[in-house]
């Protein structure tokens, strides 16, 4: 399991120096009181980074990978758009209305 991490980290060192600066900041003391929204703003950076980082051990693939695959988006149905009815006549120049230029 070290010899994992070590080549893990050997070769994702963006996990590594994030991690490492994002740990930094909860345990350093600062000299100014931090407020606590940037408290939770910070507890959430945290859990993301933890979710990223077991999702790259666990599948290989980064965190990204899940939103570059846009062939799933493109397969899905699109919405249905309004074409013919009784007003698209009315509310468009096919009506004979002159347009405001």
């Amino acid at each position: 399991m070290i010899d994992f991490l070590i080549r893990f980290f050997t070769y994702n060192k963006i996990y590594l120096f994030s991690g490492i600066v994002l740990l930094l900041l909860v345990f350093i003391p600062s000299k100014e009181k931090i407020s606590s929204k940037s408290k939770k703003f910070l507890y959430v950076c945290i859990v993301l980074w933890i979710i990223c980082f077991t999702y790259r051990i666990n599948t290989g693939n980064d965190i990204t990978f899940l939103f570059n695959s846009s062939d799933d988006f493109a397969a899905e149905s699109q919405p249905a758009t309004i074409r013919t009815g009784p007003f698209t006549t009315y509310y468009s120049n096919d009506a004979g209305r002159k347009s405001k230029d």
